[in-house]
C-alpha cells in the first residue's frame, strides 16, 4: 500500500511539473520564411531548428514597430524549451510555425524572422488570389 501511495505522490509532482511550463524562449536558428499576403492577410510561416528535443508549441510573435518609418515587419521564432532535467534527445531538431496577422501598415515591405542565433528578412509577397479560386473549382 506504501508504494501505491509514493507512486501516486509521484504522479502528482510529475504532472504539476508538467503544467509549469517554462516561458517560451527563442528557437535556435531559423532557415527559411514566407510572408504572403492572401484573403487580405498577412501570412507568415517559418522553418529552423531547436537544440535539443523537448521543446513544445513553436509561435512566431510579430512584434509591434514602435517608428513609424520602418519597412520591416519584426517576428520572433519562439518555443519553449524543455524542463530543467528533463532527458531529451541531444540533437539539433527542425521546427517551424505560422501566424496570419492583419494586413502591416503602408511602408512594410519586409519580414524579418528573429531567432537567438540567426535573423532572416524576406519580402511580403502577394499570392494571386484569382488562380488559387480557379484551382478550387
Amino acid at each position: 500500500m506504501r508504494l501505491h501511495a509514493t507512486f501516486i505522490s509521484f504522479l502528482i509532482v510529475t504532472a504539476a511539473g508538467a503544467a509549469a511550463a517554462a516561458p517560451a524562449k527563442f528557437v535556435y536558428r531559423v532557415d527559411r520564411a514566407t510572408a504572403t499576403i492572401e484573403h487580405n492577410r498577412l501570412v507568415i510561416t517559418a522553418r529552423g531548428a531547436v537544440p535539443t528535443g523537448g521543446w513544445a508549441r513553436p509561435v512566431l510573435r510579430v512584434r509591434a514597430t514602435s517608428v513609424k518609418e520602418a519597412k520591416t515587419l519584426e517576428v520572433y521564432f519562439m518555443a519553449q524549451p524543455p524542463q530543467p532535467g528533463a532527458t531529451v534527445v541531444q540533437a539539433i531538431l527542425p521546427v517551424s510555425a505560422r501566424v496570419t496577422a492583419r494586413l502591416p501598415r503602408d511602408g512594410i515591405a519586409d519580414v524579418k524572422i528573429v531567432s537567438q542565433t540567426n535573423s532572416v528578412t524576406v519580402p511580403i509577397t502577394l499570392v494571386h488570389q484569382a488562380a488559387s479560386l480557379s484551382a478550387k473549382n
